[in-house]
């Protein structure tokens, strides 16, 4: 193996970030993420957990501090570099970020077709991604008129379809029953097996009790490890 298979995927050294004048949402975050691993981050709400995901998948620079993406330091890094790292990047947001002019399908389909894969191989993975995700039914019903637990599940169908790198999901068993939830719970195990590294914002404690997967904890600003 090269040296980069042991490199974190994510580093953050005394990362800070705060909004104009008010006061730091995170101050002193010192973590890293091996490659491979797969991770739940709690805490409570207004711990920061959105802002912490959004350094993350670059979205924002932290305010002070060093944060490392792919080995990348994201504070020295042109917007070209960024928009390349961020392709290997699935995100799921609260807000599902949907076209929602498009169909269920085109929504899943973007990604791949950004990358220029040809269409008989975009429909065969959409297709059979939507039929894990139960969505067979609704595959050309526009995002606009499905339900909150379909679009939610619209979102990380579209954020796993590229076989991302790094998967960062903000609360994706929010809207969907129990059942869903074990699926999709089972499609992001299955993404780690393959080398995936996923990180999953939640606040169900049923949920990570349920799987033994490390915690990484938000309070006060910090982080810590919760085993």
């Amino acid at each position: 193996m090269d040296a980069k298979s042991f490199e974190p995927i994510i580093e953050m050294k005394n990362v800070g970030i705060a909004y104009g004048d008010n006061p730091f949402v995170l101050k002193n975050i010192d973590f890293s993420l091996r490659r491979g691993s797969m991770h739940f981050l709690t805490g409570k709400s207004g711990a920061g957990k959105t802002s912490l995901l959004s350094m993350m998948y670059l979205a924002q620079k932290p305010t002070e501090g060093t944060l490392k993406v792919f080995g990348n330091n994201i504070n020295m890094i042109d917007r070209d570099t960024t928009a390349f790292l961020r392709r290997r990047i699935g995100v799921v947001f609260q807000d599902f970020r949907l076209l929602e002019h498009l169909s269920v399908f085109d929504n899943v389909a973007l990604p791949l077709r950004l990358r220029g894969m040809k269409e008989r191989e975009i429909r065969q993975r959409v297709i059979e991604l939507l039929a894990w995700v139960d969505l067979s039914n609704n595959m050309y019903v526009k995002s606009s008129d499905i339900s909150g637990g379909e679009k939610q599940r619209v979102a990380i169908a579209r954020a796993v379809i590229n076989r991302p790198e790094l998967l960062l999901a903000d609360e994706p068993t929010g809207n969907v029953d129990n059942e869903i939830a074990l699926k999709l719970m089972k499609l992001f195990a299955e993404l780690n097996r393959l080398g995936t590294t996923v990180v999953i914002a939640t606040h169900s404690n049923e949920l990570m009790d349920r799987y033994n997967y490390p915690r990484l904890k938000l309070e006060g600003g910090n982080i810590s490890y919760v085993k």
